[in-house]
């Protein structure tokens, strides 16, 4: 048994891990020549930063992710960090602090919010209600028919958790924000995030953090990779970097292999695409072999893919002690891509000493946007003008910093880099640059108009974020994990 995986991300490394332990053999290819998709980092000079995880979820037992990660990766062998806090901010001019503990965040809302006191214990009721549950979501099958049974019949205790995610699916934070009678915590919900979030992504977000199930990994997205690349080498599987795969080879709607740009061939059993669903299905697999019902993707909405970013990263000779991990300045500022924004949200990696030498720091400056067209459009056709609009873009957030941190902070940096859609793109391929893949939009149950076959394209399997709405590193463990049951189940 021979199977052939597109792409090195957590999706594609995952997938072959599983496989491999299980006895089959299989090959990845990656375009580039670094290894994780988006789940990454890079250096500049003597500083380390991170482009991905502010948190794993599965980090500690307690939830099934835990469970996924013991099976591909020692993770017992990463540190990781629970904040206290999840983020601070101004709100109708009075400071606003996201405590992670339930108990401790309820108490100071009712010290501040008294006149909403019911609503504030009932929503941090769903997310008590929500925390004893995540033991079971999702549900871990393995094939074992008694282990997966029991499972089944436990499953009915979730049915809270199914009303609530329904019930609630018509509520954003914005909307449930307008409900509360204190200006200060209704200011305060409507700029929890930068943009608007589901009302059970919020409950299960803190739930998370609550039950301290999400932590950050020291050494940020690099550590995560190095595992996943170390469990992956180690089981047999072969690696192949700087790699491009020019097509899914196809034999009487049959997954056969790959053809390579560098024209050479590979037979497989089955083939698994963890790369952009996008350039799969309209660049690898091609319209002749997609119903009308995806043919209709090629070119989606804005609002229908995640967003993609634009992170200023800085190498700050300051320890940066003095200041919380993560918090938002209220300054308005305007992308040249046109996105506007109210709030400047910066990451301070002042608790990891792994990205930045003694006495220093690394930090992100991030801007969320849609418009990853203007960026990838640019670069591509005009790359002086993309580099100019960098420098501009870069110089303006750094004015706005030095507001906050003193005239000296920018006489303290001593590595910036700001990366934008482009750079996602040109690493990834991910469509538009997106960060993830189909937003969710306001809804957790909001499906994800693809799934992981193509109907009557046999021994063919897609993996990573793509395939459920709202994707994220959870979402590429999972369905890499699916994809190898299925094979697996075949054999």
């Amino acid at each position: 048994m021979k199977v052939d995986i597109i792409g090195s991300g957590v999706a594609g490394l995952a997938a072959g891990i599983y496989l491999q332990k299980h006895g089959v053999q299989t090959t990845i290819y990656e375009r580039s020549a670094s290894v994780g998709g988006l789940m990454t980092g890079w250096h500049r000079g003597r500083y380390s930063f991170n482009g991905c995880l502010h948190w794993l979820l599965g980090s500690a037992k307690g939830i099934s992710f835990n469970a996924f990660w013991r099976e591909i990766i020692d993770i017992d062998a990463l540190h990781f960090v629970y904040h206290d806090e999840r983020v601070r901010f101004d709100a109708c001019g009075k400071e606003f602090v996201f405590y992670n503990d339930i108990d401790r965040f309820e108490r100071y809302l009712l010290e501040n919010a008294p006149e909403d006191a019911k609503l504030i214990r009932r929503w941090m009721g769903w997310v008590r209600m929500v925390m004893p549950h995540l033991d079971y979501l999702p549900p871990v099958f393995n094939g074992n028919f008694k282990h997966d049974l029991a499972l089944k019949m436990r499953m009915w205790r979730l049915l809270p958790v199914l009303v609530f995610v329904a019930r609630s699916s018509r509520y954003t934070n914005r909307t449930f924000a307008n409900k509360f009678c204190s200006p200060w915590l209704r200011d305060a919900l409507m700029n929890l995030y930068q943009y608007e979030i589901g009302l059970s992504v919020l409950v299960f977000a803190q739930a998370y953090a609550a039950k301290r199930v999400a932590g950050y990994p020291m050494g940020g997205s690099q550590a995560v990779t190095q595992k996943l690349i170390e469990s992956y080498n180690s089981s047999g599987g072969e690696l192949r970097m700087n790699t491009a795969v020019k097509r899914i080879r196809i034999e009487n709607r049959v997954a056969v292999g790959l053809e390579l740009e560098n024209g050479e061939s590979t037979d497989a059993d089955y083939v698994i695409s963890a790369a952009d669903w996008h350039w799969t299905a309209f660049s690898a697999i091609g319209q002749q072999y997609l119903p009308s019902s995806l043919t209709k993707l090629s070119k989606p909405a804005h609002d229908d893919i995640f967003y993609s970013y634009c992170m200023l990263v800085l190498g700050v000779r300051r320890p940066m002690t003095d200041v919380t991990h993560f918090f938002r300045i209220n300054e308005n500022i305007i992308s040249p891509d046109g996105t506007e924004y109210q709030q400047v949200e910066v990451d301070v990696y002042n608790y990891d000493n792994t990205l930045a030498p003694e006495g220093c720091c690394s930090m992100n400056v991030n801007f969320p946007t849609r418009e990853g067209d203007f960026w990838i459009n640019l670069r591509r056709d005009n790359y002086e003008k993309y580099i100019a609009v960098k420098q501009q873009f870069t110089n303006e957030i750094i004015s706005r910093l030095c507001k906050y941190f003193g005239s000296d902070f920018a006489h303290d940096i001593e590595v910036s880099d700001l990366t934008t859609p482009a750079t996602y793109y040109r690493y990834t391929m991910n469509y538009r640059g997106s960060s993830q893949g189909w937003s969710p939009r306001r809804n957790l149950l909001t499906p994800s108009p693809v799934s992981n076959k193509i109907k009557g394209v046999r021994n063919l399997l897609f993996a990573g974020h793509w395939i459920e709405a709202g994707g994220g590193v959870p979402v590429a463990l999972a369905t890499a994990r699916n994809a190898a049951m299925q094979i697996l189940g075949k054999i």
